[in-house]
């Protein structure tokens, strides 16, 4: 698994056996959680026709979604979700020098 982009305090676009995942942060006053979706072939196909612009988008369209109590959320196993977090911290560790 790997990060592909990046929006700071926003989303992290991953990709995992050529499948897209966004994880988008979603904060509402003091409490923030994050939210996790596979990009479906349309979406995978804007994001390589329009770059991380297009994730941006799709990520504010989650976070409201999910505010809004519209979101349903994905379920992946524990062993996904500890590649993810190993993929985001060696794409912190690369980009720090």
């Amino acid at each position: 698994m790997q990060v592909l982009a990046e929006e700071p305090w926003s989303f992290f676009l991953l990709e995992d056996e050529g499948k897209l995942y966004v994880d988008v942060l979603v904060e509402r006053g003091a409490v923030s959680f994050s939210v996790t979706a596979e990009l479906s072939a349309e979406q995978a196909r804007g994001y390589r026709q329009q770059g991380a612009s297009f994730v941006s988008g799709l990520a504010h369209k989650i976070r409201s979604d999910a505010l809004s109590g519209r979101w349903k959320p994905a379920h992946f196993p524990p062993a996904w979700h500890d590649r993810a977090t190993a993929a985001v911290v060696n794409w912190r560790k690369a980009r720090q020098g």
